[in-house]
């Protein structure tokens, strides 16, 4: 099952805004389990930022009236054919990065 959303700008640990993506599914897991999103770009740069990621953390910002947005405490990346999926765990407290 998935949680489908169009468009979201991705942010660094220095805040710092690294590109958008068209689409990002959110693939539900169990309770507990890590967060994982499938995230869909053309843009290179966000592409090999999103690979590169390795337990790092990232904010998610989901565009659209109802936009989510997500703050990992750590979150890493991987190619998955032809989107990036990006997993990791959500930080608790304040939604700030």
């Amino acid at each position: 099952m998935a949680n489908e959303q169009s468009g979201a700008r991705f942010f660094d640990d220095q805040k710092r805004e690294r590109g958008w993506a068209a689409k990002v599914v959110r693939r539900e897991r169990a309770p507990g389990a890590l967060v994982v999103l499938e995230v869909t770009t053309t843009n290179a740069d966000l592409k090999s930022f999103l690979g590169s990621l390795d337990r790092s953390a990232l904010r998610v910002q989901q565009t659209g009236i109802e936009g989510t947005t997500y703050v990992f405490a750590w979150a890493s990346g991987y190619d998955n054919g032809p989107t990036i999926r990006v997993q990791g765990v959500l930080q608790d407290g304040p939604r700030e990065l």
